[in-house]
């Protein structure tokens, strides 16, 4: 709601931006090969959305996110009190159960989409997420940022990726008819964040994206 009332980039400006961009970056001052690695592999889907969220903040560097969330593993993620009767964990990535905080400025959003690629579905998506390198975040971890006071983390993830829905791939959920989901976090117009789940044979749009983890020193030793 608060970005009803702002007006359409016009093509003029994007070209200028570009242009501008082009032109006026110092090249000679940047490593070749780091932006070969970090910048120019990166799937389009989530260059653009750093490019969005770099442009919507005026072009001003963001240094790091809230303070890293904490999950507290003494307490797994129970689909029964969460969801309801009948729900169950059917699959889970592991290294994920072994995070006990993420930094959420070092998460990057995949959608699992291949170049050209309009609809895939979510087990489409669910194997090519288990065949990329990253920790898929987990369930407690989507449960953790839904309860956390303020949503402060939630806000981050909106202002800075520019991302308001996302599923956590790290744990595949059994319903009551034997369906698999992921466990959703999508932001209202209000601001709020709920909580959802969404079938695995259903489609899924290039935005349906979920959150991966190359590393973390917030790993248990369990």
């Amino acid at each position: 709601m608060e970005d009803s009332m702002a007006k359409i980039v016009t093509r003029g400006q994007a070209l200028e931006l570009t242009a501008r961009f082009g032109v006026d970056t110092n090249w000679d001052s940047i490593d070749g090969d780091k932006l070969q690695a970090e910048i120019i592999s990166l799937p389009r889907d989530e260059l653009g959305r750093r490019f969005t969220a770099f442009v919507k903040k005026g072009c001003r560097l963001v240094i790091k996110g809230p303070s890293a969330l904490v999950i507290d593993r003494s307490k797994p993620f129970d689909p029964v009190k969460f969801i309801g009767r009948g729900w169950e964990v059917a699959e889970q990535d592991e290294r994920s159960l072994a995070l006990t905080g993420i930094d959420f400025s070092d998460v990057r959003f995949e959608s699992g989409h291949q170049e050209g690629e309009g609809v895939i579905t979510g087990e489409v998506k669910l194997e090519r997420l288990k065949a990329m390198p990253e920790i898929r975040l987990d369930a407690k971890i989507g449960q953790a940022l839904y309860e956390e006071p303020g949503q402060a983390t939630l806000r981050f993830i909106y202002e800075h990726f520019g991302v308001s829905w996302f599923e956590l791939g790290g744990t595949v959920l059994r319903g009551l008819g034997g369906g698999r989901y992921f466990l959703c976090l999508g932001r209202r117009d209000d601001g709020s964040w709920h909580w959802y789940y969404f079938w695995l044979v259903s489609d899924r749009l290039r935005d349906r994206v979920s959150p991966l983890l190359a590393s973390s020193p917030w790993a248990s030793a369990a």
